[in-house]
């Protein structure tokens, strides 16, 4: 590791630290795209040991920067595992419609439209409280400014997702506006 990402992965530790999180940050990888999964310039995630970066941001933020999108990235793997009991009841209630046939393929296809909104829209909330619960930790206005950072430099993803319209209700992914905006509004009281 170069003493960007040595700093990077101090950092990572310190936020396990402030987070009270037994999983450690000591390797620091930077990628655009694994198999599927593409990596979002205004995001990162862990592994055991390995903190998983997007490449094209390398060096575009101090490492200090990262600390409240690393800090939302570790809130959202510990709440990951806790889905809303909303989000529960409404899959389960939509496979039971899909399995039983009750409709014919219109309604099915409502159906699975409404599972597969209702499923993408209760990971879009999780981000985002992940992202209120990691200001409270760094601070309001030092995530406002990461993101309002990324913001600036026009990077392809990010402007894709901004441009979505119809298609923002199916995904799970917060758009960098959304983040800010969501921000903006948490009163730190």
């Amino acid at each position: 590791m170069d003493s960007y990402d040595t700093q990077l992965a101090r950092e990572g530790e310190d936020i396990c630290r402030v987070l009270d999180l037994p999983k450690h940050v000591r390797q620091i990888t930077w990628m655009d795209r694994i198999l599927w999964h593409t990596f979002d310039s205004d995001r990162c995630s862990f592994g055991r040991v390995v903190g998983y970066f997007p490449a094209q941001m390398k060096g575009r933020l101090e490492p200090k920067e990262w600390r409240p999108i690393m800090a939302s990235s570790r809130i959202l793997r510990q709440i990951h595992g806790n889905p809303p009991v909303r989000s529960i009841f409404i899959s389960t209630l939509a496979l039971f419609i899909l399995f039983a046939g009750i409709a014919g393929l219109v309604i099915i296809s409502a159906a699975a439209l409404a599972l597969v909104n209702s499923y993408t829209q209760g990971q879009k909330t999780l981000k985002l409280q992940a992202d209120l619960l990691a200001a409270r930790v760094e601070g309001r206005q030092e995530f406002l400014s990461v993101l309002r950072k990324i913001q600036t430099f026009v990077l392809t993803d990010i402007v894709k997702t901004e441009r979505r319209g119809f298609r923002r209700h199916f995904s799970a992914r917060p758009s960098l506006s959304e983040r800010i905006h969501n921000l903006e509004l948490f009163n730190e009281g």
